[in-house]
């Protein structure tokens, strides 16, 4: 009898077991595909917030250029210095009108390091700084002939804007100490006849971005950098590897001499991209500098370790396994107190009819069940009480 028992039991725990490992293992696994992919999610929202802050601070910059441009005071100064039959007074006057214009701009604006206007030979003729969170006319004003962002400024035409590299601000030849990270605009100033007269430069400065970036890579399992598109880092936890390209510090780190493989496809890219380096997940986002859709500032690169990625995922795993084993044990303990409970019926009736085989025909069969087996124990009985009679007919 105990072969039907375990037969009702396997049937039981097959019936249970498959469905419990089924849910299970399909609420496992779109759990953890759903953990990871939100966490993939989360690394990419996180770079592109960055991106954005600073587009939308870089967007308005082309704007603002172009407006001193043709501005009133700007113009001003162009007719003054022209006009052979004007003093060197009235001159000077026109050159403090457009910078008291600078200035008053520079404080409305302070993203800006350094407002300028450069003759076509590169010489400073009005010059605006902002250094700690003042802004100032500066008098000493220096020799710009021969910078690249001058000559590149130089060749554009009526309305086009220059955009430098993203490197650090030099005085006099040699880089400015504490660093300032700027980026340079430039735009042609033309007047009458299409004659050039000079050139604006703003210098953006980079150092507030280039801090955030700085702070957000401090995390154990996480490192966040910037590098320029030649791979030269801008950003990076391990400030020694900062400014390595020959424009800067010139001391050759950059990310082709860390990650040779990895590098060169980062560097390579058009557009946002996600790899993966068999240690960590690395999102790829290029920025914009505002004016050249062409040409980028550089790319953020967020490295995050695989185990931190999948970590949840890994605690989902675990929470399953254990929610799949628990439920099995209680399954087999429903289905065992089930077993019993509708095997004892039988194991008792075969226990009856074995000892009205051996004669003993006195004791009662009925099996109080509410079912089948109830029915079967009467018939039983009653064949017992059938066989009773006879046997007292027999003897007499």
């Amino acid at each position: 009898m105990s072969s039907i028992r375990y037969k009702i039991l396997s049937l039981c725990l097959v019936l249970a077991i498959l469905p419990t490992v089924a849910v299970s293992t399909y609420g496992m696994y779109s759990t953890i595909n759903a953990l990871q992919l939100n966490s993939l999610k989360e690394q990419d929202t996180k770079i592109s917030l960055l991106n954005k802050q600073l587009d939308r601070a870089l967007s308005v910059v082309k704007s603002d250029i172009l407006f001193f441009r043709y501005s009133t005071s700007m113009q001003d100064l162009i007719t003054k210095f022209t006009d052979p039959k004007l003093t060197f007074e009235q001159r000077m006057a026109a050159r403090g009108r457009l910078a008291k214009d600078f200035l008053a701009f520079s404080e409305q604006r302070p993203m800006y390091h350094q407002l300028r206007f450069l003759t076509k030979y590169g010489k400073e003729v009005v010059r605006v700084d902002r250094v700690d969170g003042k802004s100032k006319i500066v008098t000493q004003l220096e020799d710009r002939k021969g910078r690249y962002y001058v000559n590149n400024t130089l060749t554009l035409k009526s309305g086009e804007v220059m955009v430098s590299h993203l490197d650090l601000y030099r005085e006099n030849g040699k880089i400015k100490e504490p660093a300032r990270p700027v980026i340079r605009y430039g735009t042609p100033v033309y007047g009458r006849y299409g004659k050039l007269h000079g050139i604006l430069l703003f210098n953006v400065s980079a150092s507030n971005f280039l801090e955030i970036l700085q702070q957000s890579s401090s995390t154990k399992d996480e490192q966040l950098v910037m590098i320029d598109p030649d791979g030269y880092y801008l950003s990076h936890p391990n400030k020694t590897k900062l400014w390595g390209s020959l424009r800067d510090k010139n001391t050759g780190e950059r990310i082709q001499k860390d990650l040779p493989d990895l590098g060169k496809k980062i560097v390579g890219l058009k557009g946002s991209s996600t790899l993966f380096d068999g240690q960590n997940i690395i999102t790829i986002k290029p920025v914009d500098n505002g004016i050249d859709d062409n040409r980028k500032l550089g790319y953020l690169i967020n490295f995050i370790s695989t185990d931190a990625i999948f970590e949840p995922a890994i605690k989902a795993r675990k929470f399953y396994i254990v929610v799949t084993l628990l439920t099995l044990l209680l399954a087999t303990a429903v289905v065992l107190i089930l077993a019993r409970k509708i095997t004892r019926p039988i194991v008792d009736l075969t226990i009856a009819a074995q000892d009205m085989s051996k004669g003993n025909i006195e004791t009662s069969v009925i099996i109080e069940t509410n079912d089948e087996i109830h029915e079967l124990s009467k018939s039983l009985d009653r064949l017992r009480k059938s066989v009773k009679i006879l046997m007292t007919r027999y003897r007499s």
